[in-house]
C-alpha cells in the first residue's frame, strides 16, 4: 500500500512539471483585425466560417488582414440498398482561405471528410448535417488561427 502511494506521488508530480498546455490554448490571445472577408462556395457554411472568426476580430490597430474564403462542399451517395435507395453519404469539404495584409499573403488550404446514414426522417438529417457544417467550420477556424498564431 505504501509502495502504492509513493508511486502515486512520484507520477503526480513528474507529470505537473512536463509544462503540457492544451494545443488551442495559445488561440485566445490571438487578435485579427479583419478589414474585408470575401465568400464563395457554399453559402451556409462560408457563413458559419465567418461568425467564427468574428470572435478573433478586433479593431485593434493592428495589422489588417483581408480574407478570402472559397468553400466546396459536395455530398455523394457511397453505399446504397438493393432498392437502389442511398443508405450512407460522404460530405467532402474543402476550404481555401486567402490571408492578406500589408506584411502576409499567405494561402491555406483545408480539407475534411465526415460519413452519415441515410435518416428516415429527413428533418432529422438536414439537422444531423447543419450541426457537422458547423462543426467543420469551427474545426478549420481554429486551425486557421493556430497557423495565424504561428506566422506571428
Amino acid at each position: 500500500m505504501l509502495k502504492k502511494l509513493f508511486f502515486i506521488l512520484i507520477v503526480v508530480n513528474v507529470l505537473q512539471g512536463c509544462g503540457y498546455s492544451p494545443m488551442y490554448s495559445s488561440n485566445n490571445k490571438v487578435i485579427l483585425d479583419i478589414e474585408e472577408i470575401n465568400l464563395n462556395g457554399d453559402w451556409e457554411l462560408n457563413n458559419y466560417i465567418k461568425s467564427s472568426l468574428e470572435r478573433y476580430s478586433s479593431d485593434s490597430g493592428a495589422e489588417k488582414y483581408k480574407i478570402n474564403i472559397n468553400t466546396i462542399y459536395n455530398k455523394k451517395s457511397i453505399t446504397k440498398d438493393s432498392t437502389g435507395k442511398t443508405t450512407n453519404f460522404v460530405f467532402e469539404i474543402e476550404t481555401s482561405i486567402t490571408l492578406t495584409s500589408s506584411k502576409v499573403n499567405k494561402n491555406f488550404v483545408y480539407k475534411e471528410k465526415f460519413t452519415m446514414e441515410n435518416f428516415e426522417d429527413k428533418l432529422v438529417e438536414k439537422n444531423y448535417e447543419t450541426s457537422n457544417k458547423k462543426n467543420i467550420a469551427n474545426l478549420i477556424v481554429n486551425k486557421l488561427i493556430l497557423q495565424v498564431s504561428r506566422l506571428e
